[in-house]
């Protein structure tokens, strides 16, 4: 498969449906397509090949899944010093770090596909979201995404299309 940057095109023809699933469905698209007014930031910033959901540069990033304040209690947590400064992460899972030992490469990690999503759970890398409303829930904490709750359903509806 080749990879193109771009965003979600899949349910463009939706976007005025009458059938209320299907406009849901486009509605969660354009969401994760375009800028959040509240914040500024876009889901496809990040997960930006077209049609797929990975990131286009293969970047690794830090969502702060693997954060302390994600840690769901059957994760370990460890805590890491840096040697020159002195100063501590506490996280369930180093990441990139792990492989390069670079301190900028802590809780770093691959942006997956979203395409067959909703058959992948638990999500994230340590299994830290049971559904895919916990997996926006965690954005809106760790991102500073927000979402009113029928944002997040579209989301979710469009997530689960995928």
């Amino acid at each position: 498969m080749t990879k193109t940057p771009g965003r979600f095109d899949l349910f463009d023809a939706w976007m005025n449906s009458p059938i209320e699933a299907r406009a849901k469905i486009a509605r969660g698209q354009e969401l994760f397509n375009n800028p959040n007014p509240r914040n500024g930031r876009s889901c496809n910033g990040c997960h930006n090949s077209a049609n797929n959901g990975t990131n286009f540069n293969d970047a690794l990033l830090d969502i702060g899944a693997a954060s302390a304040e994600a840690r769901t209690p059957d994760l370990p947590l460890y805590t890491i010093r840096n040697r020159a400064t002195g100063e501590e992460r506490q996280l369930t899972d180093t990441g990139r770090g792990n492989v390069t030992g670079l301190w900028s490469d802590l809780g770093k990690f691959k942006t997956p596909t979203l395409r067959a999503l909703s058959a992948r759970v638990p999500y994230f890398h340590n299994g830290i979201a049971a559904t895919l409303d916990d997996v926006i829930r965690h954005y809106e904490r760790h991102l500073n995404f927000v979402f009113t709750d029928r944002e997040r359903e579209d989301l979710v509806a469009f997530l689960r299309a995928l």
